[in-house]
């Protein structure tokens, strides 16, 4: 007794996994999918780290922001991103761009040449306010603390208690954006 299956349309369905995997893997450089999920999960930790920052002038609490993107090179050192990790997402300071960093150097850097570095810190903060850039480096100083200061851990302690929350949200969003894919790619019969 012999028995024989035949499948049908296997050509087309390769084709519309490996259109899912350019859209959604790592195959294509332009994809943006995983690292939309990522940014997204990050929310609930953002929202509990501004939360838990000090609010005397407000600058560090609109300083944090998400940054989602693929890992760089810099990222890599970090023990928390892994040479498989396709996209990542981290609540951080906002980035003062380089162009305004520049500027910064060129309007200001006499007081640095002149040994004044409270003039030049003043100036420089005033600059970036005025660009709408909350930079405020006690960021750091908080979250692992100085010689004259104890940590304040925020960053850390909001992720750490939203972690169920964000790998919830990883794969919720994540099905939500292969559902979205497949409804605008639907798969065709093939006789």
């Amino acid at each position: 007794m012999e028995t024989r299956f035949e499948v049908k349309g296997l050509s087309h369905t390769l084709e519309v996994f490996e259109n899912l995997r350019d859209q959604i893997g790592d195959a294509k450089k332009s994809s943006r999918i995983l690292t939309k999920v990522a940014y997204n999960a990050m929310k609930p930790v953002l929202s509990t780290a501004q939360q838990k920052v000090a609010e005397d002038t407000g600058m560090l609490h609109n300083s944090l922001t998400i940054v989602a993107g693929r890992p760089t090179r810099k990222d890599m050192a970090s023990n928390y991103v892994k040479p498989t990790d396709s996209a990542i997402a981290k609540v951080t300071t906002k980035p003062i761009p380089k162009r305004l960093r520049r500027e910064v150097s060129a309007k200001f850097g006499h007081f640095l040449k002149e040994g004044d570095k409270k003039a030049f810190s003043r100036a420089r903060k005033k600059f970036y306010h005025s660009q709408n850039i909350f930079y405020d480096g006690r960021a750091i100083a908080n979250e692992f603390g100085t010689a004259n200061m104890s940590a304040q851990p925020f960053l850390r302690v909001s992720l750490e208690s939203q972690q169920q929350t964000v790998s919830e949200l990883v794969g919720m969003l994540l099905d939500q954006e292969i559902r979205n894919f497949i409804a605008k790619n639907p798969p065709t019969t093939v006789k």
